[in-house]
């Protein structure tokens, strides 16, 4: 999310969580429609990924490709909902390649993703620009072997831990992809908002009466 950074620190947390509340409901239900896995979600970042857990060929690289411009263009159309006259803005990176997978913890056990390609996204995505797909070279050759995507040549750019490398924008898909985003932000309602949003506890219960604490 660009701007995250200056938006918490003048918003109150209750309308930062808000906010990332709303977003993220906005992609859970636009990435729905694709072959693709939801890995984590770490402050303002969102990681997706398709191809695993479960393989499927090369459609990995149409599936996370049409799934990027399908948020950037549902972001174009969302209003953050304490400053209604701002349009959220975000950045995508998109790589390809291979990760190693797993499930680690015990406690609270997470499927985690590991390895360069992993790395290589997030470079693109935090070296990118707003409202922007930024890609690597590797994207962009997959793209052209599918067919139907518009790139364009963004030039070198200086890669943290990577060097030099050549980059490019991901501009459009033939034939669209616009969705129901607008379908799916009328639906984001107070009503709907989960009860500890709008639940505030002014006192504490008397943790010395069980009785007391059951009922709060």
């Amino acid at each position: 999310i660009v701007g995250f950074t200056e938006i918490a620190a003048s918003s109150t947390p209750l309308e930062v969580v808000r906010f990332l509340n709303r977003v993220y409901r906005l992609f859970d239900a636009l990435i729905e429609k694709y072959d693709v896995y939801k890995v984590e979600t770490i402050g303002d970042s969102y990681m997706v990924a398709s191809g695993l857990p479960v393989k499927n060929g090369k459609r990995h690289i149409s599936e996370i490709a049409t799934m990027a411009l399908d948020l950037l263009d549902g972001s174009t159309l969302f209003l953050i909902p304490h400053r209604p006259s701002e349009h959220l803005q975000i950045r995508c990176g998109v790589h390809t390649g291979p990760v190693v997978a797993g499930i680690v913890g015990t406690k609270m056990p997470r499927y985690c993703l590991f390895g360069d390609t992993v790395n290589t996204a997030s470079r693109m995505e935090s070296t990118g620009e707003a409202l922007r797909i930024h890609i690597s070279l590797e994207m962009k050759k997959a793209l052209d072997q599918v067919g139907g995507f518009k790139t364009e040549h963004r030039g070198f750019v200086d890669i943290k831990g990577k060097g030099v490398l050549d980059t490019y924008w991901l501009l459009s898909k033939d034939g669209g992809v616009r969705r129901n985003t607008n379908q799916v932000l009328m639906s984001f309602t107070e009503d709907q908002e989960p009860n500890y949003f709008r639940r505030t506890v002014t006192k504490m219960p008397d943790l010395s009466d069980p009785k007391k604490v059951q009922k709060w």
